[in-house]
Formats: structure tokens, sequence, C-alpha cells
């Protein structure tokens, strides 16, 4: 049995304007032990499916439509208040994108971690054990640091407080959602490698939420991407990364930064995101796709096996493409000018 199994997840939000469907039809799960990473660009609504397997986005104005959260064997979407707040942290615990955020300013990093034991494992709510979870997370001196208050610590020290107060609960699953926003890149593959070690030391499964599907190869075991609401493509992470299948993960792939590519200008992927209020109609992806054929516009593309243990939701993922990738101009070509 997975750790955690989302069936046909469907959330709605009731807005001013009307209902806006921010997923639908999600399924995906992750086992024991294993690493599963959710990619997408921002407003595919990957937090949305996040926040939705402890029941944390509040009933108006989210509505779950339809679907099973199963966590630990027990479906979320029927847990009363009580059982939800054994869960929160006691089973499935979150590290958000923007800890300066998420940290309140006017306590002491240790009495906020101290805080976290005390809500799940009080007989272990001591300065001992926060200077050992400091110590896990690799920040240096933790005896004084744990005196200090948020804004004296740096962005990456600050997501290590964040991710000592998330495994001080011992959790089965860490959910980090974008946890390497903000961050300079030597600092992300610290964090990155931290979270790997942490998994492997305290034996739980992590989903890592994220836009940037460059990180995926240092640390996932499976990959799901998804775009406007619905999972589009879900492989091995290896078999990903050396032969993507939906257009819109190769769109992903060549955006990239590739090292040795000289200051040429990177792929960018046409168009944006489209938003939840106003979905094309079809393939919610061909108005931006290189394949698009004439139906993709009508059709819209069932999440079907195109090969083993690989999925997508695309009928002509191999078909010849009808145009490239291509970069934008390049900085030696002239811009059009914007006299009249």
């Amino acid at each position: 049995m997975p750790l955690l199994e989302i069936k046909d997840l469907t959330l709605e939000f009731r807005t001013d304007s009307g209902t806006v469907r921010a997923v639908e039809g999600l399924s995906l799960a992750i086992d024991a032990g294993e690493t599963v990473c959710l990619v997408g660009e921002s407003g595919c609504g990957k937090s949305a499916t996040a926040l939705s397997i402890a029941r944390l986005l509040p009933s108006p104005p989210a509505n779950y439509l339809s679907g099973e959260v199963f966590l630990n064997g027990r479906d979320v979407l029927r847990m009363s208040k009580a059982e939800l707040r054994a869960i929160r942290g006691g089973v499935v615990s979150y590290v958000f994108q923007e800890p300066g955020a998420s940290l309140n300013p006017v306590f002491r990093v240790g009495s906020q971690i101290k805080e976290s034991l005390k809500l799940h494992r009080p007989e272990t709510a001591t300065n001992d054990e926060v200077i050992r979870l400091l110590k896990l997370v690799g920040i240096p001196a933790p005896e004084s640091r744990r005196r200090d208050y948020p804004h004296q610590m740096s962005g990456g020290m600050l997501q290590r407080i964040m991710i000592a107060m998330a495994i001080a609960s011992h959790p089965k699953l860490l959910i980090a959602d974008e946890p390497t926003t903000a961050l300079d890149v030597t600092i992300q593959a610290q964090i990155i490698e931290l979270l790997r070690e942490l998994k492997q030391r305290l034996d739980m499964s992590i989903l890592l939420i994220t836009h940037n599907i460059g990180i995926v190869s240092d640390i996932a075991d499976r990959v799901f991407v998804m775009y406007a609401g619905q999972i589009v493509e879900s492989a091995p992470a290896i078999e990903m990364l050396k032969r993507p299948l939906h257009p819109y993960t190769q769109a992903l792939m060549a955006s990239v930064p590739k090292l040795g590519a000289g200051a040429q200008r990177l792929t960018a992927i046409p168009g944006a995101v489209p938003n939840p209020s106003a979905l094309p109609g079809g393939c919610r992806f061909h108005p931006r796709c290189f394949k698009a054929q004439s139906d993709c516009s009508v059709s819209a593309p069932e999440l079907r096996e195109a090969e083993s243990n690989r999925l997508v939701r695309c009928p002509y993922w191999n078909s010849n493409p009808k145009s490239e990738i291509r970069n934008p101009k390049s900085p030696s070509e002239p811009a059009p000018s914007s006299k009249p």
C-alpha cells in the first residue's frame, strides 16, 4: 500500500467571479521511502495539490469536488478536525518556499522549534533536542544560534530552520513546496543535498514541488509533470530526463540552461499558463504546443500509458513536431523600433 495515494482529485475555488477549477482528475502515489517531484510552471496547481494532502485549504472557498486522498491508509477528505490535527505534523509535514514569511519574527528560532516538539513529541521538548535538530540540518554553532531571531539569519539558514521544525515530529512524509526559491544556486544545491540525507537518515518519503526541472536529477525517484491543473506526464525520473515524451515536458527540458552553451539566449515556452477561469478547449497546452494538430483544440486527451511505467496526456507524443522549440531573438538581432 502506498504511503500517499491521491485518486481522481478535483478541487475548485469559489470566487466573486465564479467557480475556478484549480485541480482536475489528479491521481498520484508515493511509496514509503520514495522521493517524488511534482513539476510545472507557476499557476499549474502544484501548491494547491500539496496543501490538499493535509486539507490545509480552508473550505470555503476551497471545495473538494471529488476524489480521495489516502495518507497512511486513511482518507484525509473524510477526517474530523481532531484527526486532521493528529496527522498534520505527526504524519505529514511541510516546508514552504518563503521561510521568512513562515517564521514568527518576534520569537527566537529555538523557541519555534521547541513549540513544534511540544505539539508532537512533548517528552523531547528540551534545549538539547533543539540543538540536536539544528546540528542535523547543518546549522553551525547551534548552541548559540538557537537564540537568534529570524532576521539575524540568511535565507539558506532560515530554510534549514524550517526543515528542522518539519522533521521535529518525525513525519512519514515531508512535503517541500519550492524549498529552493530565492536562494542562490550554491545554497539550492546544499538544501537538496540536505533533504536527500535526511530522507535516508529518518526513513521518510518526500514530495518535492518545483518549477525547476533541472533539480529533478539530484533527488527524484519519480516525476509527475503538471499543467493547468492536470497531470500530463509521469515516469521514473531517469527515464523522463533521458527522453521526455509530452511536448510540455520537452519544452521544460529545453528551457534548462546547458553547460558549455555559451552566451546564447535561453529557450522559452511561448505564451503563458492559462487562467483557470478561462481554460482553452481541448488539450490545455495546445495554444503553446509545437506538436499541436487540428483536433487538439477540440478533443481533451486522456492520461494513457505510452510505455511501461510511463503515462502521457497526448495522442501525438510520438509524432513529428510541426515546429521546433526555438530560442527567443538573440541579442545580436536588432529589436523592432518603438517609434511610429
